[in-house]
């Protein structure tokens, strides 16, 4: 074998070897490539689900305002009116100062008497306007469709 046949051996195996390496950095990257894509793929299904639930959701902006708010309004409206008859109850059944002493005594127990019955009217309200609120929207959204 003379020098120039023993250089161009050399420069093949050179090239072999280079070759090689190139294609097991091209699989390694080709692996990378196909996660890469599987995963963009999941998050293009994802937004396309969510697209379709945002779409298919029959209830408007106002809607859902609509359905948070009033009840939370109409809730606290309540607890004032019920907190304004209380006190007018209570004035009533205690009007003289002279059974300050015993007011004083039972002042816990009224307390927690006002607190129990006060969170009873406004669960109350508030399931009750909830419920109403969601027969006024079924009627506005067959009245859109």
């Amino acid at each position: 074998m003379d020098k120039h046949q023993y250089e161009s051996a050399s420069v093949d195996a050179k090239l072999t070897a280079a070759t090689s390496a190139i294609a097991g950095e091209r699989s390694s990257l080709d692996a990378t490539t196909d996660k890469t894509v599987a995963a963009l793929n999941r998050v293009d299904d994802k937004v396309t689900a969510m697209r379709k639930a945002r779409t298919s959701d029959p209830d408007t902006l106002g809607d859902k305002v609509f359905r948070m708010a009033f009840p939370a309004v109409v809730g606290l409206v309540g607890g004032k009116v019920f907190s304004s008859v209380w006190n007018l109850v209570v004035a009533k059944v205690h009007p003289s100062p002279d059974d300050d002493e015993q007011d004083r005594q039972q002042g816990l127990v009224m307390s927690m008497l006002f607190a129990a019955a006060s969170a009873a009217f406004g669960t109350l309200l508030t399931s009750v306007s909830t419920k109403g609120v969601q027969k006024i929207i079924d009627r506005m959204q067959a009245k859109r469709d």
